[in-house]
């Protein structure tokens, strides 16, 4: 078999579901000559704002670059909630390479699932005849996933058999999470307070730990008084006094099968396409039973000794976090910064790094199609800890992701991560990951990202500095054009976000002192996903600079207007009342109406608008935008409806 280049898909690179899943990826390319790329998402209900940017990753799953793709499609799902065809038609929409889908079966795609309900069948029934349980809590994810409906379906339909109803309100959802599993048995103990149950099925092992820390810190005996159960079986290593009764999903071994299935599909050999395997019922403590038996002197001995590990391994890397914070509290241009990061990333047993650039940033929003730039550079690479290469290569990303003898030279697995702030990305980078733990990994890439953003940024200020130097314009021409620089938006000529959450609050703490009060007023374009959907980004461009010019025609030069990304604007009016509103919303109607009639574009241009009055005892410039943005959600409604309503018969209205 040939060495084969695969790229790995899971929702993150730190979920314990992910950390064992890699271990089985690790496993196989070390014994079969073989690399990986891993690709996070990191998009979902759980991500920050802007980790939309992950998914332009998927562009580079192409033959060019790997030779097959491995799917952990049943953590993927939780991305997409409960819309599991979407996620299903963007697998089936990639280049045609091989593929292979692991936890969810898809049509045309080999897959290796886990038979997992005769295994939960075979714990809720240990519950109930050995331990003799009869009130259960099901600690489940929300209603929207899949697998989480599989598992409570199958415990509660195996509780009906032995005459066991579960009480609706004692299924709680924990979201898959530690912290969200804690707080919600919390909750439920406060509003359930003579509650007698005596068991909880947790449907994953995370789960399972927040509630047993709950119960525990409530003074709840576990397993005396309530037994505990988990899924996934990936707390092999927990403290024995806290071992999870759980169902062995043989993840690892699963990852493991997947990459030596994608490799069989690249080399031409036929595999079956479902592969089923049944999983393990493993019975530890947490439901009052013991696997084997344990001598006390050793089972306390050993516990130490992980608490210790813990505690020595969570505090190097606090500190090596710490230690990088304050190198980089001081930017510096790109120039400088290469050096700076080989450092600190051998530091972090990173021992390999690839850092590729745009020539210029890519304004990308949530829900658009994403244009990677056709030009790109390998600024910096390193494959150990003693030299860095500053290549400079020029090359097309669209046509491979890395100039091929660097890519050759990347042995080994490599995650890859974009380089993005709030709505521009700026380019990607590899990195191979070392002995921490995955979240730890996951802040550096993040803080690398940022570091490499603010380079970019002072290298460009630099630029431009040396330009208007060489221009011989005065230092006070010159110190205004860089405060402009720094607080304007490119596009529209009005503040950025930056100048006007600045100016802002500097106007409304003055306009306080000097007892006057004023509006904050939220824009937003109706329509505009539809507009660059139709008509292209351009015309979508076009449309957001219409709406920056109706701001400078409705309201005055002494207000304040900026654009705080995308189409949504905002603007600080002092002295304004609400009673001033209507008049406003009118203004800005008859500008819309205006720009309609008189220009030859496609689309017809509305603005929603909002606002909420500053005041002494209201004068966060966050809250106030809040309300106002939720204002202007309340005249994006009240116009559907009236469109509703205007598209019926007239008996109808």
């Amino acid at each position: 078999m040939a060495k084969k280049r695969v790229g790995v898909l899971v929702n993150t690179i730190y979920s314990e579901y992910a950390v064992s899943f890699m271990r089985g990826i690790d496993r196989y390319c070390a014994e079969n000559d073989s690399s990986y790329i891993l690709m996070p998402l990191e998009h979902g209900k759980n991500s920050g704002i802007y980790d939309y940017h992950c998914e332009t990753l998927l562009s580079f799953i192409n033959k060019n670059n790997l030779d097959g793709i491995v799917f952990a499609t049943a953590t993927l799902a939780n991305n997409y909630k409960s819309d599991l065809p979407r996620l299903v038609e963007t697998i089936k929409m990639l280049p045609p390479i091989p593929k292979v889908s692991v936890g969810y079966e898809i049509e045309g795609i080999p897959t290796i699932k886990i038979n997992s309900n005769k295994t939960m069948k075979e714990l809720v029934s240990h519950l109930v005849e050995k331990h003799g349980c009869k009130n259960f809590v099901v600690m489940r994810c929300d209603s929207g996933n899949f697998e989480s409906l599989e598992r409570e379906r199958c415990v509660v339909e195996t509780l009906g058999e032995y005459g066991i109803t579960v009480n609706p309100k004692w299924i709680l959802n924990g979201n898959f999470l530690f912290d969200n599993a804690y707080s919600s048995m919390s909750n439920f103990l406060k509003n359930n307070k003579d509650a007698d149950f005596d068991a909880v099925v947790c449907l994953n092992d995370s789960m399972a730990m927040g509630v047993m820390n709950c119960l525990i810190d409530n003074g709840i005996k576990v397993p005396g008084q309530v037994k505990i159960t988990g899924f996934d079986n990936v707390f092999e290593t927990t403290p024995a006094e806290l071992d999870i009764t759980t169902i062995d999903q043989r993840i690892e071994a699963f990852a493991y099968d997947s990459m030596e299935m994608v490799c069989s599909v690249a080399d031409g050999e036929k595999v079956d396409p479902l592969r089923l395997t049944d999983a393990k019922f493993v019975v530890r403590h947490s439901c009052g039973c013991e696997s084997e038996p344990i001598d006390n002197d050793s089972k306390y001995e050993s516990s130490l000794k992980r608490r210790y590990d813990i505690f020595r391994m969570g505090g190097n890397q606090l500190y090596m976090l710490h230690y990088f914070l304050m190198e980089t509290q001081t930017p510096v241009p790109l120039e400088n910064l290469y050096s700076r990061l080989h450092y600190s990333l051998c530091l972090f047993d990173i021992s390999g790094m690839a850092l590729v650039l745009y020539n210029h940033s890519v304004y990308f929003e949530k829900n658009t199609d994403f244009k990677r730039p056709d030009v790109a550079r390998l600024a910096m690479a390193f494959f150990n800890e003693k030299t860095f290469e500053r290549p400079d290569i020029t090359f097309n990303p669209n046509a491979k992701v890395l100039p091929a003898e660097t890519l050759e030279k990347m042995s080994g697995g490599y995650t890859l991560f974009p380089i993005y702030a709030e709505c521009f990305q700026y380019g990607y980078i590899f990195l191979r990951l070392g002995r921490y733990e995955r979240i730890f990994y996951q802040s550096v890439l993040e803080l690398i990202s940022k570091e490499i953003v603010t380079s970019i940024k002072i290298t460009g200020e630099q630029t431009e500095k040396n330009s208007l130097k060489n221009q011989n314009v005065t230092l006070e021409q010159y110190s205004e054009k860089m405060h402009r620089l720094s607080f304007t938006d490119e596009m529209t000529g009005l503040l950025n976000r930056r100048g006007f959450y600045e100016y802002a609050r500097r106007q409304i703490a003055a306009a306080l002192e000097a007892g006057r009060t004023g509006l904050v007023i939220y824009c937003d374009m109706d329509g505009l996903k539809k507009i660059n959907d139709t008509y292209g980004h351009d015309v979508g461009d076009r449309a957001i600079k219409y709406e920056a010019q109706i701001l400078k025609s409705v309201f005055r030069s002494t207000d304040i207007s900026g654009r705080l990304g995308g189409d949504e604007f905002a603007v600080l009016a002092c002295d304004m009342k609400l009673k001033d509103f209507p008049r406003i919303k009118r203004a800005m109607a008859a500008e819309c109406d205006k720009i309609n009639s008189g220009s030859l574009e496609p689309f017809t241009l509305s603005v929603s608008v909002g606002c909420a009055e500053f005041t002494p005892g209201r004068n966060d410039i966050d809250e106030l935008l809040n309300a106002a943005d939720s204002s202007q959600y309340e005249d994006k409604r009240a116009k559907k409806e009236a469109e509703k309503k205007k598209k019926k018969p007239w008996w109808l209205r």
